[in-house]
């Protein structure tokens, strides 16, 4: 088994309505094409709503959805729908934001400012690139933003984007310094924000989600000095711009990883150190909390290291899966980077397990070696993984 099950629960929270049943048509029929057409018709559904100024409709549809397949569909297409259509030869404008996954450490207590001195530099290297694809005229903000900021921003404003409404949302984007919890390394995601002028005959305004440039690296050098602090390291990973709607989404995702990377490479030196092999138990956990199970459906992936030569050794990763995450790309990310750490005894639970250890209630339940021998779980104490 490669990928874990899947333990978010999906409960219905209101009638199905037609934007939810077009999405289910769409995932009934296995021919391509035809799915095709079901996607562009819910596509111009959602449009219509946001047209309207109808964001509540579209978050209805996505609580009635049943299945990550149906939120999937109806997030993306959500997405799409906030890039609103250009007219032959029309030029408009489009928000955009470049994710930052920034990791330091060095100085508990290390304020790195909110905003880049010197963006025009910045704004250089992607223009030197063409990170923005055919976009030649674009302005990039020097305040780096919280995803708050981000996801804050209503996809029907997106979706009917002008100069007044760009004035309008401008001062949301506010500067977000990243203070330091502690002098051991830790995670933080920005964003930039900026807005490109496109136009309707261009092919590509922006580059593909996944595909990080020959930009990125000088990009890092260029933001880590700008952000430099005595005694503090500062590594600022970029990840491809992206429309607004799709950056939030694809920001948490990059941080979540780095974080999980930080975690094993930390935990392997220690075990590796100290007791040797570790154990690593990977775990689908479902979440039992009544407020979380009433909002969104939600769960977490639990990576343990733990030892059979230590009864005491239980370190552990809690990866929260928010409801369009895809645990499929989760599972191959955690057992990829495993594998490439050349940890041999890796275990891939295929059930889902509960949230809380069944003797000790008040106890998060984290599997480890000693739950393999004698088939009852170790558990311990772990704050979820932050961003």
């Amino acid at each position: 088994m490669n990928t874990l099950p899947d333990p978010r629960r999906y409960l219905p929270r209101g009638a199905p309505d037609r934007l939810l049943e077009l999405a289910r048509s769409s995932l009934a029929t296995g021919d391509p094409i035809a799915r095709s057409v079901h996607n562009d018709v819910l596509l111009s559904a959602i449009r219509a709503c946001y047209s309207a100024g109808d964001d509540a409709l579209v978050a209805g549809a996505l609580a009635a959805a049943i299945s990550a397949e149906e939120y999937a569909c109806l997030s993306q297409r959500a997405a799409e729908a906030a890039e609103a259509p250009l007219a032959t030869g029309e030029i408009g404008a489009r928000l955009f934001a470049l994710p930052l996954v920034v990791v330091a450490g060095g100085r508990e207590g290390a304020t790195l400012g909110g905003a880049l001195p010197d963006i025009d530099a910045v704004s250089a290297l992607l223009s030197e690139h063409s990170a923005l694809g055919d976009v030649q005229r674009y302005s990039l903000g020097n305040a780096l933003c919280a995803v708050e900021c981000i996801e804050a921003v209503a996809p029907a404003e997106l979706a009917c984007a002008d100069v007044d409404t760009l004035a309008r949302l401008a001062p949301g984007f506010e500067p977000s310094p990243i203070v330091l919890p502690s002098a051991d390394e830790s995670v933080h995601l920005r964003f930039l924000v900026g807005v490109a002028w496109v136009s309707s005959e261009a092919k590509r305004w922006i580059g593909p989600r996944d595909a990080v440039g020959k930009w990125a690296v000088p990009l890092t050098h260029a933001v880590a000095a700008q952000l430099a602090q005595p005694n503090v390291t500062v590594l600022p990973l970029a990840r491809p711009p992206l429309p607004l709607a799709q950056a939030a989404a694809a920001g948490r995702a990059a941080a979540a990883e780095i974080a999980f990377q930080l975690f094993v490479g930390g935990a392997l030196r220690r075990s590796r150190a100290g007791v040797g092999e570790p154990t690593v138990i990977v775990a689908a956990h479902r979440i039992d909390d009544a407020a979380t199970v009433a909002s969104t459906p939600q769960g977490e992936v639990r990576v343990t290291f733990s030892s059979p030569f230590d009864d005491a050794m239980c370190e552990a990763w809690r990866w929260p899966l928010g409801p369009a995450d895809d645990i499929g790309a989760i599972s191959t990310a955690i057992t990829g980077l495993l594998a490439e750490c050349r940890v041999d005894h890796v275990v891939l639970v295929p059930e889902v397990q509960p949230d809380r250890h069944p003797a000790r209630p008040h106890e998060r339940l984290l599997l480890t070696h000693a739950h393999l021998e004698a088939g009852d779980g170790g558990s311990a104490q772990v704050p979820a993984s932050n961003h």
